[in-house]
């Protein structure tokens, strides 16, 4: 009786023995791992930028970010826009916006764009069309919807009605175009 004991201590000593050599070999081979996502990740995983960064251009009149060409991803025609080109753009808006803006598409509920206009702030973008244009794209977030997020940072928003809309700008031109409120999910 005393020997099955013995063997029974034994076969439980070994057991644990061998169970904490797997898990042993399972940490090392984990640390392994790690070691190379991460290695991979530094070599890898880093996306090419510029090393423009996003310019926060702010007046009585307006609250802006200006993103460099690396930042906008519809066109492989791009430019970082200039504050004075930005100032352009935003007088066009406070002129020629209400025209534009007549239909009053998603505008059912408040606000009503071009009526709250110092309420929005503003994303540029810059990229050159098919006949050579200097186009700024502007994306308009209403203020108080983003304030819980980095909105110094590209966003993009596919709801919300009227707090979020864009607009393009024709830098040589001066004309304001293209101009798309969100729908209301």
């Amino acid at each position: 009786m005393k020997s099955n004991s013995i063997t029974s201590f034994h076969y439980l000593r070994f057991g644990l023995k061998r169970i904490y050599y797997y898990i042993r070999r399972i940490v090392v081979k984990s640390k392994k791992i790690v070691i190379l996502l991460m290695a991979l990740t530094i070599c890898f995983g880093q996306v090419k930028q510029d090393t423009a960064t996003v310019d926060h251009f702010k007046t009585r009149k307006f609250n802006v970010v200006i993103f460099p060409a690396s930042y906008y991803w519809k066109s492989e025609q791009k430019f970082t826009p200039t504050r004075q080109e930005v100032e352009k753009a935003e007088k066009a808006l406070r002129k020629q916006l209400k025209a534009l803006n007549k239909h009053l598409f998603h505008q059912e509920e408040p606000p009503i764009i071009h009526k709250n206009l110092k309420k929005y702030i503003r994303h540029y973008y810059g990229y050159i069309d098919q006949e050579g244009h200097r186009i700024l794209e502007i994306h308009c977030f209403w203020e108080q919807s983003v304030q819980e997020y980095d909105w110094l940072e590209p966003l993009l928003v596919f709801d919300g009605g009227s707090h979020f809309w864009n607009v393009k700008y024709n830098l040589d031109t001066g004309v304001l175009f293209d101009l798309e409120v969100n729908g209301v999910a």
